[in-house]
């Protein structure tokens, strides 16, 4: 879909919007509110059902079809500045309250039962909701704020008419409290909802449910075969007063066929006894039988960003406002039972995905794999990434299931950083059987308590050795943004890439179905690299639109090539210590304004070499990237220096600076890439930092631009070039300097080797310094080239020298190495 719409240029970030969410089927005005939100003229939502209509200010009428699944989507601002960061949007089938404000303090606000109130926390306050409700009501009350960005820490608190606390919580779904209670007598009953520290500010909004309808809590499998027919036992509240209805497979919202295949339950539940009466309402259960999506489906529901390997559909139960989240498998998925000791270990095939549950403190599953020799095993545990109260623990045992062979521990990598913090506590890992033979599989939870809890439940993964990856987009910013491209400009976007079982090869990122005058390039991720830059670039001319990023990555999973869709990824909010973000349904991406400047990068220009003549470099470990960069500016007039710096370079290869004097357009950075770089295919971008004139205005301001991607790659080595730790570091001008160096010939290479002093763009004759290239033949692994400085040699460090190596077949240079070489000149 494109959206044709006028900016100008600079990021908006979006805050809020209140109320947070609306009912289906109705028309509700809302606030936007955050940073460079001027001039906004449209509003934009993933479903096609809720659109937004402007009104006065930063005020919009949103209009949601009655067929809109309930759950959460994002929506985003659209204006003078582009388009905005996202943000949560609920939509419910209940009844839907807007906190009543300002508040008598004498007074409650009063609400009827099943229904959804919006709110906000003020700083200090504490909101209060009366409801009536008769004996015997079993009432759900939830309240959601971190699952719809809110910075609200919530607390719950249930008091009878006379103030009398009956229940509190402090986080049940996360940090999200819930309620449960069985109504001991009729009359008024008063919710109040306060954040944790008394904390407030527009960014503490809430949806508060307060109903008796069914809310389903989790599902045992909470994993089902992609494709395939399926049972699974719901487990939540007042699931059995609606037993008869038929239930969906699948939300609309997931734009898949699919098959509805009934519904049955467990018989209803007779009236609650007098002993359950002003006490947490126990779970109920309810079988449904239902068909798995056969191809990728997103539920409309918070997804961390550790669930990014998580494929998951939404389901919806009967009138449930809320719905459940079901993992999906490419594998067969069987179910644990009756396993809870070494002795009664299930026996598996692999490859399986087992769906179990500890609901007990001290609780173990033990499972039973047959193996060969040297068979490659990936085991992977699902329990935080599905939302589940677990901590697991994962080990491989021997036969009788007491030596312990291989334990597998959380992942403590975070790719994503504070933008996208993607650390998680579930164990995963590779084993490589030792022996032929029988093996037990043990998984446990090491935050039981001792209490019972059904919920604790889990996926346990058992495969062979078959590479995977999982890739997510987000803006490079450091705080919370959206996508936009200035006409003739650039912009970045990093793609994440989270290397599965036993991935080694590079992974390629394509973008599909771009607009006319939009345009990126393919990108590649080296051999574990896991974050590099994707770049698109508009045209001057192109139409002010917004539009979707549709990107694929493509790699070989050991079996053949394979195909990943790029998710989306957003952060939520900046200054948390520890991070902040989430997954997004869609990336979107706007033309916001003009760019005044342009900066072209090139990575493969070819080196005059006056022994050789033109050469296309062929890159290596032991090597140097030279980047070439041509700056384009509108208003050619203004001249100012332009700073580089590398931007999604490989973590080993170190990063450059480098500046373009004022009045020149073109301009190098190097970088070195090391020996222990590995043999693949990688990309990278160059940064600038300059200024450029405010239109109409006698005055610059600063600018930070992108290059385009500069892909390259890199080969095996055919020598190692090294410069002696004797060399001198600095030569006097009128002085010749003699530096030593060895050259290693490696991977059969034998032939004769040319070493020349270099700098980017040039040979030999480098920035008045010369040197004398010397030739090493057969055997010979030292050598020492002569350099001359001239009178008027420029003073200070050469930026980028080095001692440049070109290894010959049959007169043709072939085989290029370099070492850096920091020579200062002095007076």
């Amino acid at each position: 879909m494109l959206l044709v719409i006028c900016f100008s240029a600079e990021a908006q970030q979006l805050n809020s919007i209140f109320p947070p969410g609306a009912q289906a089927g109705t028309s509700t005005s809302v606030v936007f509110a955050g940073g460079g939100l001027e001039k906004l003229s449209a509003a934009r939502c993933n479903h096609p059902g809720v659109t937004f209509a402007k009104g006065e200010g930063n005020s919009f009428t949103v209009h949601i079809v009655p067929d809109t699944p309930p759950g959460l989507y994002d929506v985003q601002t659209i204006g003078s500045n582009g388009v905005s960061s996202a943000r949560t949007f609920f939509v419910s089938k209940r009844n839907h309250i807007v906190e009543a404000e300002p508040k008598d303090s004498e007074a409650t606000q009063a609400v009827p039962l099943d229904c959804v109130i919006s709110g906000r926390i003020a700083k200090g306050d504490i909101d209060e909701f009366r409801f009536k409700a008769v004996k015997g009501d079993k009432v759900v009350i939830e309240c959601w704020a971190d699952r719809i960005d809110s910075s609200l820490r919530a607390m719950l608190e249930l008091r009878d008419a006379n103030g009398k606390r009956l229940a509190v919580n402090r986080g049940f779904f996360g940090v999200d409290p819930v309620i449960t209670f069985a109504i001991p007598s009729d009359g008024d009953y008063i919710v109040q909802l306060h954040d944790l520290v008394y904390s407030g500010g527009d960014s503490h909004f809430y949806r508060l449910d307060i109903g008796t309808g069914p809310r389903v809590v989790f599902a045992v499998p909470p994993v089902v075969e992609r494709g395939k027919d399926a049972q699974v036992t719901l487990y939540g509240w007042n699931l059995n007063v609606h037993f008869t209805e038929k239930v969906a497979a699948v939300g609309p919202e997931a734009n898949i066929n699919t098959e509805s295949l009934g519904s049955q339950s467990s018989p209803p539940r007779a009236p609650l006894q007098p002993e359950e009466l002003g006490k947490p309402l126990s779970f109920e259960s309810m079988i449904v039988r239902l068909k798995a999506p056969a191809t990728r489906a997103i539920p409309a529901v918070h997804r961390r960003p550790a669930s990014l390997a998580v494929d998951a559909f939404a389901h919806y139960y009967g009138s449930a406002d809320v719905p459940t989240v079901l993992g999906i498998a490419a594998i067969p998925v069987a179910l644990g039972a009756d396993n809870n000791s070494a002795n009664a270990a299930q026996v598996v095939n692999v490859p399986t995905e087992v769906a179990g549950q500890l609901t007990a403190s001290d609780e173990r599953d033990w499972y039973a794999i047959d193996a060969r020799r040297g068979e490659v095993f990936y085991f992977e545990a699902f329990g935080e990434r599905i939302d589940s109260p677990v901590d697991l623990d994962l080990s491989v045992l021997d036969s009788t299931g007491d030596i312990e062979i291989a334990a597998f521990h959380d992942e403590v990598r975070n790719v994503g950083g504070l933008r996208f913090p993607s650390a998680h506590l579930d164990p995963e890992g590779r084993w490589v059987a030792p022996a032929d033979g029988r093996y037990l599989v043990t998984i446990r939870n090491l935050i039981g308590g001792i209490a019972d809890d059904p919920r604790r439940v889990y996926r346990l993964s058992i495969r062979r050795e078959e590479a995977d990856v999982q890739l997510v987009a987000i803006a490079q910013a450091g705080s919370p943004a959206g996508i936009n491209l200035q006409r003739g400009g650039r912009t970045v976007v990093d793609v994440l890439a989270f290397q599965r079982r036993g991935l080694t090869g590079s992974v390629r990122v394509s973008a599909r179905n771009l607009p006319a005058g939009i345009t990126c390039p393919d990108i590649w991720l080296g051999p574990d690299v896991t974050t590099a830059p994707l770049v698109l670039t508009a045209d001057r001319d192109v139409d002010e639109i917004v539009t979707t990023l549709d990107l694929i990555g493509q790699f070989d999973s050991g079996g053949g090539d394979a195909i990943r869709d790029v998710q989306g990824g957003t952060m939520i909010r900046s200054g948390l210590p520890t991070g902040s973000g989430r997954l997004t349904p869609e990336l979107p991406v706007a033309i916001a304004g003009d760019a005044g400047i342009q900066i072209t990068a090139n990575g493969h220009e070819i080196r005059d070499h006056h022994l050789y003549g033109k050469l296309k470099v062929r890159h290596s470990p032991g090597g140097v990237l030279d980047v070439a960069v041509r700056v384009d500016r509108r208003e050619a007039g203004h001249a100012a220096p332009v700073k580089l710096v590398g931007v999604g370079l490989p973590e080993m290869i170190h990063n450059q600076t480098a500046s373009i004097p004022a009045g020149d357009n073109k301009g190098y950075i190097s970088f070195y890439l090391p020996h222990s770089l590995a043999v693949g295919t990688y990309t990278l971008a160059i940064r600038a930092d300059t200024t450029v004139p405010i239109p109409g205005q006698n005055k610059a301001q600063n600018v930070t631009i992108h290059s385009n991607a500069v892909t390259f790659e890199v080969h095996p080595p055919a020598f190692r070039l090294d410069l002696d730790l004797s060399a001198p570091r600095k030569i006097k001008r009128g002085e010749i300097v003699k530096v030593g160096y060895t050259t290693r010939r490696i991977n059969g290479f034998i032939s004769k080797i040319h070493t020349e002093l270099a700098a980017p763009g040039k040979v030999t004759d480098v920035g008045r310094l010369r040197g004398r290239g010397v030739t090493s033949v057969g055997q010979t692994e030292s050598g020492t080239i002569q350099i001359i400085a001239n009178e008027d040699a420029e003073l200070g460090t050469q930026p980028f020298l080095r001692l440049y190596g070109v290894g010959v077949l049959e007169d043709e240079a072939v085989y290029h190495g370099s070492c850096f070489l920091p020579l200062e000149i002095i007076e």
